[in-house]
Parts: C-alpha cells; structure tokens; sequence
C-alpha cells in the first residue's frame, strides 16, 4: 500500500469510497444522514486549498482508503489556549480491506501531515454507536476528550 496527496485524478475513487462511509452514517445515524453523492467542486476545493489535504492510500488494484485533513485553530476564547490542530473531517477504508492494519498506516500519516505543519493535536469526530471505530482510535493514542450532546426540537 502507498499512501499520497490526492490529485484531480483520484477524485472518481474517492467518491465511491464517499459512498461507504456514507452508507455507515446511514447505519449508525438514519435520521440525521442520507447516502449521496459527494459534490465534485468540495472534493477538488479541499485538494487545491493549503490549509486541507486528502491522502489516498492506494494498491496495485485501486484506491482503497482516504482521510480528508483540515488545518484549524481553536476559537479565539480568553479561557482557552490558543492551538492549530488538525481535524480529520473524514476517514475510510473500504470494508474489503479492513483489518488489515491499513487504517492506522492512514491515521499514522495523517498525524505526520499535522507534524510537519507544526500542529499541536489531531481531532476527529465518531458515532457514540461506533464501538468498533472508537477501539480503533483508542488504539492508535487517541482519548476523548469532549462529548457532544444533540437532542431534537421538533
């Protein structure tokens, strides 16, 4: 496997891989996912814009994975320490490949592409369902550290 920066060429492979992450959003969340097709024009904005990145992890077959990085900064709060981090908004191996440790190979370089932008931490999001996506990330170093709460108004 060899993992790199996205290019415009990559685009069509990410979409389908879009496709099975969305179809677990669907599982975990119904009512507040949807399964559709990624607009091209965010795909090709997060590969031209400095401060985001996608790395493809690819094979000899195909693309088989993806994490979409972007750099952030905490909000500017007097109470909170000022900090850049990265924020993995997404991150999929398609299930054909899983547990085969190329997610933490992914992960990995997503936490190298936050070093050497001189980041201070990595940040993502999962499903509280997720048990198995949540042991994954404890087992890479990753510890929760805030719980987001939701409840519907209507």
């Amino acid at each position: 496997m060899r993992i790199r920066e996205a290019t415009m060429e990559d685009i069509e492979g990410i979409q389908k891989l879009y496709w099975e992450l969305d179809t677990d959003a669907v599982f975990y969340q119904p009512s507040r996912f949807v399964r559709t097709e990624r607009p091209v024009g965010f795909l090709i904005d997060t590969i031209n814009d400095a401060k985001s990145a996608i790395l493809v992890a690819e094979d000899e077959r195909k693309l088989i994975g993806f994490s979409l990085l972007q750099e952030k900064e905490t909000p500017k709060i007097s109470c909170l320490q000022e900090k850049k981090y990265v924020y993995v908004l997404d991150i999929v191996i398609s299930e054909e490949d899983r547990s085969r440790g190329l997610g933490s190979q992914l992960l990995e370089s997503s936490k190298d592409w936050g070093k050497r932008r001189g980041l201070d931490f990595l940040r993502l999001s999962v499903f509280e369902e997720n048990s198995k996506g949540i042991r994954f990330y404890e087992n890479n170093g990753l510890t929760a550290t805030m719980r987001t709460m939701e409840c519907d108004l209507c």
